[in-house]
């Protein structure tokens, strides 16, 4: 038997809903699905979603608010000490060494973004169709803020911005018509049959209508809270605008209540156990990017909440294939790659050559595809490519601090927003 036909799609166990779920007991009953799913917005505002709800940006130069200390509703981290502890582990063989033990404590760490991405696309290139082949997914950016910090220049300044980052990637559990989490693996069954270069008209029908189905009630349920989290009363084009939240810039009263919000939200989207993959990135010890001119790059599966290092790699777009093992770590500077990128592009592999940003040159003639969600999917680069895109040659984040000047957000999030917006209006249309 093979690996689809392990999981077919089967009457859901919740008997309150017609939602399906793929199972390996054969013996329950088949039932056909809908592939279009009845939206209702009732009391949604008619500007929702703005770029303000699907990119949630915190002042780093204020007072936290979600922090490693802040419990869930299961009374839980949103950011356990032993993740932090694997990342220090992971950087051990590296440049940067036991530098975020020496400059940062447990303590600093907290959250300054998270993306909520309606429908996230699953494939590994982008001429699958990416708006069809998606799943609802939460990404949140933590980072280490130090207060009363004095930099090097003799200058106080109130918070400072380290240069490192904690990527944490959550695709939403399943949920049925009522916004219940159902058990399902429609998005991993998927995502495995993508990954092999498989063409998506091979899924069986079955599977691919429980998959549609299910997916969207899974983004109708995201959305929904997504919608919670807004303070009411907040004037029409409150979140239009892709800058810091409206909530944390208003008085005591809004913050905490965003805070409470938030909160609930992160509790039910991104709880620990839920965790499908984590990034991070780091500076050497000293504070001085322009100086030291290192950045390192590592990955982990989510393994259940339990992170586990990985290898990096860049799959071809165009090919399907692995065009490069970098290793459990990347290591960059500004105008070059890790080594064994820069062996591979030696060799003559022309693919990756197309695929990877190392110098000036290469952000004028490449940049503005990899900007684009629709031609470069994130496997189709390295993780360093990806971060190069800001102006600032050695600013390498993303959603995140630099320094004290706020947060970047790169080129690449701007249209990332951008196709959210249109995904989401698009299906809300229906």
């Amino acid at each position: 038997m093979g690996y689809l036909e392990k999981f077919l799609i089967v009457v859901s166990v919740c008997s309150s809903c017609a939602t399906t779920s793929p199972d390996s007991d054969s013996s329950r009953v088949l039932v056909p699905v809908q592939h279009r799913t009845e939206w209702s917005t009732a009391g949604w505002d008619s500007d929702f979603p703005g770029q303000a709800d699907l990119a949630i940006l915190l002042d780093v130069r204020d007072e936290p608010i979600i922090d490693v200390n802040t419990a869930d509703a299961q009374g839980d981290s949103f950011l356990p000490r032993s993740w932090l502890e694997t990342v220090y582990e992971a950087y051990e063989d590296t440049d940067v060494g036991d530098a975020l033990q020496r400059e940062n404590f447990y303590g600093q760490w907290r959250l300054v973004s998270a993306r909520v991405t309606p429908c996230a696309p699953i494939g590994i290139r982008p001429d699958v169709d990416i708006d069809s082949w998606c799943w609802p997914a939460v990404r949140l950016v933590w980072q280490p803020v130090v207060s009363d910090f004095r930099q090097s220049w003799g200058i106080y300044t109130d918070f400072y911005a380290d240069d490192r980052a904690i990527h944490a990637i959550y695709p939403v559990v399943p949920r049925g018509p009522d916004g219940s989490r159902i058990d399902g693996r429609w998005r991993e069954v998927v995502a495995a049959h993508l990954a092999d270069g498989l063409d998506p008209g091979l899924l069986s029908s079955r599977m691919r209508e429980g998959f549609f189905t299910t997916r969207d009630s899974t983004a109708h349920a995201l959305l929904s809270a997504l919608h919670d989290l807004r303070e009411p009363g907040l004037g029409a084009g409150a979140y239009s605008e892709l800058d810091l939240r409206p909530e944390v810039q208003g008085g005591v009263e809004g913050t905490l209540g965003f805070r409470e919000r938030l909160n609930s939200f992160l509790s039910e989207f991104a709880h620990w156990q839920d965790l499908q993959e984590m990034t991070s990135f780091s500076l050497p010890e000293g504070r001085n990017p322009a100086g030291s001119d290192i950045w390192v790059f590592v990955g982990f599966d989510g393994n259940s909440g339990f992170p586990r290092l990985k290898h990096l790699n860049v799959i071809g777009r165009k090919s399907g294939r692995e065009l490069v093992d970098i290793g459990p770590s990347q290591t960059v500077a500004v105008g070059i790659e890790d080594t064994r990128v820069e062996d591979e592009l030696e060799s003559g592999n022309w693919e990756l050559e197309e695929s990877v940003i190392v110098d000036g040159e290469d952000i004028a003639t490449i940049g503005p595809s990899m900007s684009d969600p629709y031609e470069f999917l994130v496997p189709n680069t390295s993780c360093a490519s990806c971060h190069r895109l800001n102006g600032l040659r050695f600013d390498f984040h993303s959603l995140s601090g630099f320094e004290d000047r706020g947060i970047t957000v790169s080129p690449r999030v701007k249209k990332d927003v951008a196709r959210d917006l249109i995904w989401t209006r698009s299906y809300m249309a229906r």
